[in-house]
């Protein structure tokens, strides 16, 4: 709203002083009564003109270079959220499924992807951290952190986030897919109430994300990588964003996918539960 206040502020000096150039133009060059009036009021407006645009961009370089540490703080955070987001994801990628991982991060976030660790993700089982818990604590872990920090960031930085990113992390924070992974265990907590058999993967207990959730990591990677390159001539310790690089030769089948007989095993049980309660 205050970038837009600016910018119409702007316009209207500008097209204010475009008037009165043509006033002085005209009244010089169109009428011999006002020649010498139009002459000397243009070349005045001219040289207002050119104070006021002179000044006025000495004010925003100077306004600029007193905003850096508010932007550089800003990059830092986003940066941490968008690498945190895409570590965890590739992570849960590698951990579970049993093919290669997409090229490249447009294609890692996408339909066809991400599909696969709901696929595979066997929600039993352990990821690599320490100390041990199951998937069903650490993506409820993760996605509560996404959420929490989302939150915090955009309230750290309300003044002077570009709005781009505002919006990018606001899509993230409020995703009904996060939502939904925030929920998993209550919905687990239920199967288990009533006993209702299920195949314990990721998809079973989640939505797909939605294409904004993929706009929105996908252009917080461009806001990254394009701040970095503005922003680096003014600190030598500011970081790029986690870059997407596609793990090769890993050991197969994954840790975290569900084995064969056990998804064999639970998709019997659920046919035979969905049958005799028809």
């Amino acid at each position: 709203m205050k970038l837009w206040n600016k910018i119409k502020s702007e316009l209207l000096i500008i097209l204010t002083l475009v008037a009165l150039l043509l006033i002085g133009l005209l009244s010089w060059l169109c009428s011999t009564t006002t020649k010498d009036f139009g002459l000397n009021f243009f070349t005045e407006m001219l040289g207002v003109a050119v104070t006021v645009i002179i000044i006025d961009r000495l004010i925003q370089n100077k306004e600029e270079k007193r905003n850096i540490p508010q932007k550089l703080a800003a990059y830092e955070d986003v940066r941490l959220y968008t690498s945190r987001y895409i570590s965890f994801w590739t992570s849960a990628y590698q951990e579970s499924v049993p093919y290669d991982e997409p090229g490249s991060i447009e294609e890692f976030f996408s339909e066809n992807g991400m599909s696969k660790i709901l696929q595979f993700l066997y929600m039993d089982s352990e990821p690599n951290v320490v100390p041990p818990l199951k998937w069903w604590d650490w993506i409820i872990q993760n996605a509560k952190e996404f959420k929490d920090n989302g939150d915090k960031l955009l309230d750290r930085h309300s003044y002077n986030l570009d709005p781009k990113a505002f919006g990018f992390v606001h899509q993230l924070t409020e995703s009904n897919f996060n939502n939904v992974l925030l929920k998993s265990s209550s919905l687990r907590e239920t199967e288990n109430l009533w006993n209702f058999p299920n195949i314990r993967v990721l998809g079973s207990y989640s939505i797909p994300p939605q294409k904004e959730d993929f706009d929105a990591i996908l252009g917080l990677v461009k806001w990254c990588n394009a701040s970095y390159l503005s922003l680096k001539k003014y600190s030598d310790s500011i970081k790029k964003v986690t870059e997407y690089k596609p793990q090769v030769n890993r050991k197969m089948p994954p840790k975290c996918q569900i084995p064969y007989d056990v998804l064999e095993q639970q998709r019997m049980t659920l046919i035979e539960f969905r049958q005799r309660n028809k």
